[in-house]
Order: C-alpha cells, then sequence, then structure tokens
C-alpha cells in the first residue's frame, strides 16, 4: 500500500503563480526581526503568514503552502526558499516497485504544472543523464560525486533567472527517492522540492 500527501501539481503551479511580483531583493534580505511587527507587515507584503520567529522564517503563503526561508539558522540575509510539494510512502518493501513506478508517473505531471507558470524549464532529466549539469553556484544542487553516488536528485529541472529585476531567483524542481525503494528489505518512498534560489552573490553562500 502507498501513502501519498501534500499537494497536487495544480496546488504547485498556484504556489509558483503566488511568487509572481514579489521584491526578491528585498527577500534575499531578510526579514525583520522574528516576532515583531515589522516581521508580520513584511510578511504580509509578501502575501505570507509568518509561523516561527527564530532561526529559519516558516511561512504559510495565501494559498496554504509551508515554505521555509532558508539562512542556515541565522534569519538573514535568505539563500533560498524550499517548499515541500509531495510525498509518497510505502508501508511495506513489497510496494517499492510501485513507488518507483508511481514516481515516474507523477513527475511529469508537476513538471508539466511548474513550466505552465514559469514557462520551459532550462534543463530536465533524470540522474543518470550524460549531459546533467553543474550546479551553477554552491548549494544549488548535489555535485556530480554525490549524484553518482546516491542518485539524488533522482529527477531534476531548472529555470535560470529571467528579466531585469535585481535578485531573480533560479526554480529548481527535484524528485529524490529513497535507497530502500531500491531493496527488498524496507519501505521506501519519494519526495518532489521545489526550492527557489538567490543568484549568485545575493545570499549567504551564494
Amino acid at each position: 500500500m502507498l501513502t501519498e500527501s501534500g499537494g497536487t501539481a495544480q496546488d504547485l503551479a498556484v504556489e509558483l503563480a503566488g511568487l509572481r511580483g514579489l521584491d526578491w531583493a528585498s527577500v534575499w534580505e531578510g526579514p525583520p526581526q522574528g516576532g515583531s511587527s515589522e516581521c508580520v507587515r513584511w510578511c504580509a507584503r509578501n502575501g505570507w503568514e509568518p509561523q516561527t520567529a527564530d532561526r529559519n522564517l516558516v511561512v504559510h503563503s495565501g494559498a496554504g503552502g509551508r515554505w521555509t526561508l532558508e539562512a542556515n539558522g541565522n534569519w538573514h540575509p535568505v539563500e533560498s526558499l524550499t517548499h515541500w510539494a509531495w510525498h509518497l510512502d510505502a508501508t511495506e518493501p513489497a510496494d517499492n516497485p510501485e513507488v518507483l513506478a508511481h514516481a515516474a508517473r507523477m513527475w511529469p505531471e508537476f513538471l508539466t504544472a511548474a513550466e505552465g507558470v514559469l514557462g520551459p524549464a532550462a534543463w530536465s532529466g533524470p540522474w543518470d543523464a550524460q549531459d546533467f549539469p553543474e550546479p551553477p553556484a554552491p548549494g544549488f544542487w548535489p555535485s556530480r560525486d554525490y549524484r553518482l553516488k546516491t542518485r539524488t536528485p533522482y529527477r531534476m529541472a531548472f529555470w535560470e533567472p529571467t528579466g531585469d529585476h535585481p535578485g531573480e531567483p533560479w526554480f529548481v524542481l527535484v524528485q529524490s527517492v529513497s535507497f530502500a525503494a531500491w531493496t527488498s528489505d524496507a519501505p521506501g518512498g519519494s519526495r518532489l522540492r521545489l526550492s527557489v534560489n538567490a543568484p549568485e552573490g545575493t545570499g549567504g553562500q551564494l
């Protein structure tokens, strides 16, 4: 048996559409002090409702999605926004082949939904693609050695910054599959995550 949770491909499209028109330069600078009225107003300008008051800010979007503003626990500057879009878990090891099959079916649905908002991806493909690109900056996605050793990300697509507004981000959609999914010893699973990365030179480590 498989347990599916999180959102649908259409939910992802709605979350992406909600990011249009953000003042990205302000987002990468980071929010005001957690718990302050200034922080609440800053979040409201972006259509967010704050959920935490220290370390990395977690917000809920107007569409209900959960986003983490990743700042290495330092609150600011913000390096990326992450949103876990979809989860799949097997209850028994015998379900693992279906985990792989269902993950393969879901990937094009989410990719198509993202492209409907962002336009065609600059690149998309599986972990073992011969033309799998190197990350444009540290932390955007794993190195070649790590990817080939762990099959992570299992599938990926990315979109380069567009337009001439300061701070325009890189969008990265990744699908992961747990190592257990290739075994008969433990139940496996799969995840889909969207990362919105600060352009090189903007965030803390970029």
